[in-house]
Order: structure tokens, then C-alpha cells, then sequence
């Protein structure tokens, strides 16, 4: 069979798209540019275009899914994901069901799964080096036990006739299963199992395991603190994602456009001309965050076909298609830049934010910040507020003094801007650096935090500088 030559066609196509300037690029943020442009479709009606370029490879730039109010089955409007999250601009993310919001395809954030599907849709996964992986990812699940393991049938899915699923913090409803254990985060990335009592959450960092039908059976054995291990089965090329989210279909592959709508279950009028959004990268590896209007007068939309032609255009390698119609948003530094199709925001399963800032874990939950943590000095300062409310402390600001004061259980803490030194159940403690307030939020030494809730807080170098804390132990390597 003669291979089919893209090259006529491509540069028919390329042509007819380029039909009126782009308007002036703007610096959103270091590494990020968003412009917007007007052209015509293929049928010569106008099209509205939207475009993120993001640069990876800059510091501390990060390209994240966020599901609605972060929870497997929630929907929340893409402002406030990009606004609790501190985000410098943000897009919608992958397709799910409108009436329950939970995705549709997969849904992987920090290496671990929230959500796994088998449905036949292309994802895209996001490495800690600023690669980005395109291809259909079913990951299989495994449980290793005493030397067996046990194959499960997601996580955080509908509750099943027969079959076991893990649930995370990230699932907030009812798990009706006859036989449940509770996995605890234990040494060197295993769980330790426990039984698990109605109305209990999974623990942060660990999961509640269901057994549902004849597949109850399995667990009933399991004797308290057994300890277990759990993975996914991924593809070589997708093992060292950080995050990754399904959306479909695939659009360009090897700079060439791909036609697989139909074998990624897309028919009918999703073929149409209609608003879309979709993330490609480049030969220079930026990546492309694009955004589509349709269905208004000033902008007609465009097929999934144009689409690829668009990625290509922008200077794709690679292009995935994600959620379109009236899910289709760009929200740069306060505002939403398009024109939904519906007149007003939508309330989505997930998004995609792009966050500049050091990562900071508390108890294994990521924290965001509207004033991110910095570095002066050497030493390391974070929002003294967000960081002990989430420890559990209470606030007390006072304005005239210039101090502030925590208090967490019999543990008082009273600290003044600008003072070298600090007051915790009324011993003096001398700071690394002196307490700042920027932009309204105050500021102390990382270290500090440690010290003074008796908080085990470590600085990772390796993959990016990351702060953990953990609220359990005392102070680990900080800086």
C-alpha cells in the first residue's frame, strides 16, 4: 500500500489558516507568553484563538492537574482553581461527566493515580524535566501482599458488583463495600493495614481498600499491620510522569496531523466546528496550551481536523485534543481571556494550572500559595499563615504591634515583623532571618516552622527543590 503524503495538503490547509496577524504577545509570568489571533476556517468563517506558550524548563515552572476542589467527583469554575492555587494562568482540562463530574480517562497528579480508566482515549503525561508523553495509558493496579499480589479494578471508581478498588482522601463519598481496610502511609513507601470503621476517611498519603462482592473474600485474611505495597503497570516511556490526564483525540503526531476521532469514540456533532482546547509541544520543547472560541458570532469554531492543523501551525510535534464546547476556558492572571460559549464559566471536573512556585507538602497534601515561599539569604522563607492553619494552629494578627500569634493546642507562638527573634510558650527563639510581610503575608524561615510546632520539615533537592512537612515528627534537613 502506498503511504498516504501529508505534505500537499498540510501546506493547502496551513495556508487558508493563515489569514490575519496574530495580536502582540504578552509576558505573563517568566517562561510564559500569551497571545491571542483572528483567522478564518476552512469554510472561511471567522475563528477566535487563544495560545499559553509555557517554557518548562523554567524554575519552578509547573503545568498541573487540579481536580474540582480537589476532590474525584467534584466541579468547581476554572478562576477558582487558578486563584486558590496561586496560579499564573490556567486552562480546562480533560472531558468528564458533566452531571457528576468525574473524568473521563485518567487522571494522575504527583505520580500517583486519582483516577484510572480503561476507556480508549489519548493522555498526555508531564515529566519533572519538562518532557511531555502522548500515547493510550490503562495502567493495571497492583497490591503486593506477603508475596502475592493482588490485581485491583481502579481507583476511586463507582462503587462495583464484584471487584476491588482503591479509594484516596481525593474520594469524599460513600464506599458501600462489605470488606474494607484501611492502607497507612508507612517506612519506605509501603502502607500498613488496618481495619477500616464506617464514616472514616482514607488516611492523608494512604487509601481505604474495598472489597465489593465475591472479591470481599480476598481481604478477609489480611491481619492488622500487614504491610503492602501499591503500583501501577505503566509503559516504559510513561514511568517517570508526574502528572498525567486524559483527553482525545489524538491530534499530531511526528509534526504530522492524525485522524482519530472516530477510534477514540468521537462521532456525531463533536465533529463539528465547535469551541476546543488542546496542549501540544514543540520541536523546542515549549509547551502550547490552546484554547478555541465557537458557537458565538465573532468566532464560528473549528473542527477537530482544523484543530490539528492549528497545533501544527503553532509549531506542534505533538497535539492532544482535551474537553471543548462550553468547557473551554483560558484564565490568565485574573481573568478569563475567551468567550465561553455558554456566557459564563462553567463549573469542570478538573483544569490544568500552570504554577510558579516552590512546591510545599503539608502531611503529604500539596499546599498553594498566593504569596509563594522565598529565598533570601540562602534560607528559605514561607507564608507563615497558610502553613500553620494547615497544621492546625489559629491566627491572631496584630496590626499596631506588627505581630503575629499562633496558637496549636498548649503550644503559643508570638513572632514581630522585622524582629530577629521570636516567642514560643515564652522562650525566646533566635531566627535564621528576620520575619518579612510581602504583599500582606507574612514570611518566616522554614526552619522556624519545624521549631516550633515540632514539625519535621525537609528541603529536597533532587528533582527540583520541594518542602515537605510533616506534622508527626521533629525538625528534618532544612534551610
Amino acid at each position: 500500500m502506498k503511504k498516504k503524503s501529508w505534505l500537499p495538503i498540510l501546506c493547502l490547509c496551513l495556508s487558508l489558516l493563515w489569514s490575519l496577524p496574530a495580536w502582540a504577545a504578552n509576558q505573563v509570568a517568566p517562561g510564559v507568553r500569551q497571545w491571542s489571533f483572528q483567522k478564518t476556517n476552512w469554510e472561511g468563517k471567522p475563528y477566535l484563538g487563544h495560545v499559553l506558550e509555557v517554557d518548562p524548563k523554567q524554575r519552578f515552572t509547573e503545568i498541573r492537574p487540579i481536580m474540582g476542589n480537589d476532590l474525584v467527583g467534584s466541579k468547581e469554575v476554572l478562576s477558582s482553581m487558578a486563584e486558590r492555587t496561586g496560579a499564573v494562568a490556567a486552562i480546562n482540562g480533560g472531558f468528564f461527566d458533566t452531571g457528576s463530574g468525574i473524568p473521563v480517562g485518567n487522571v494522575i497528579i504527583d505520580g500517583k493515580a486519582e483516577y484510572i480508566s480503561d476507556i480508549l482515549r489519548t493522555s498526555f503525561g508531564l515529566t519533572n524535566d519538562g518532557s511531555m508523553v502522548v500515547g493510550y495509558l490503562s495502567p493495571q493496579v497492583k497490591l503486593a501482599i506477603n508475596g502475592s499480589e493482588l490485581k485491583l479494578n481502579g481507583i476511586n471508581m463507582d462503587p462495583l458488583s464484584n471487584g476491588l478498588v482503591l479509594y484516596s482522601p481525593a474520594w469524599n463519598k460513600d464506599i458501600p463495600a462489605s470488606m474494607k481496610l484501611m492502607l497507612y502511609p508507612a517506612e519506605e513507601g509501603s502502607f500498613r493495614m488496618e481495619p477500616s470503621y464506617s464514616g472514616i476517611p482514607a488516611p492523608a498519603g494512604g487509601y481505604i481498600l474495598a472489597g465489593y462482592g465475591q472479591s470481599a473474600s480476598q481481604l478477609v485474611s489480611i491481619q492488622a499491620g500487614t504491610r503492602a505495597r501499591v503500583s501501577l503497570d505503566m509503559p516504559e516511556n510513561w514511568q517517570n510522569i508526574r502528572h498525567g490526564l486524559s483527553g482525545g483525540p489524538l491530534l499530531v503526531e511526528g509534526g504530522l496531523p492524525v485522524e482519530q476521532a472516530i477510534n477514540e469514540g468521537l462521532w456525531g456533532s463533536v465533529l463539528q466546528a465547535a469551541p476546543r482546547t488542546a496542549i501540544g509541544i514543540t520541536a523546542n520543547q515549549k509547551i502550547l496550551l490552546v484554547v478555541v472560541d465557537g458557537r458565538i458570532d465573532s468566532s464560528a469554531g473549528l473542527t477537530l481536523e482544523e484543530l490539528a492543523y492549528l497545533m501544527i501551525e503553532l509549531g506542534s510535534v505533538q497535539a492532544v485534543a482535551l474537553d471543548g464546547g462550553g468547557s473551554s476556558e483560558m484564565w490568565v492572571k485574573g481573568q478569563i481571556v475567551n468567550t465561553p460559549s455558554d456566557k459564563r464559566e462553567r463549573a469542570l471536573g478538573n483544569g490544568l494550572v500552570i504554577i510558579q512556585q516552590m512546591p510545599v507538602y503539608i502531611d503529604q497534601q500539596r499546599a498553594y500559595f498566593d504569596v509563594p515561599p522565598q529565598v533570601e539569604n540562602g534560607r528559605t522563607l514561607v507564608p507563615m499563615r497558610k502553613i500553620f492553619e494547615q497544621l492546625g494552629a489559629e491566627i491572631a494578627w496584630d496590626a499596631e504591634a506588627k505581630k503575629v500569634t499562633a496558637t496549636r493546642g498548649e503550644q503559643i507562638i508570638e513572632l514581630t515583623v522585622g524582629s530577629s527573634a521570636a516567642v514560643v510558650n515564652g522562650n525566646k527563639v533566635t531566627l535564621d532571618v528576620p520575619a518579612k510581610v510581602l504583599d500582606s503575608r507574612t514570611l518566616v524561615p522554614l526552619r522556624f516552622v519545624g521549631e516550633a510546632l515540632g514539625a519535621d520539615v525537609n528541603y529536597v533537592t533532587s528533582g527540583g527543590p520541594t518542602i515537605y512537612i510533616d506534622s508527626r515528627g521533629g525538625t528534618g534537613d532544612v534551610k
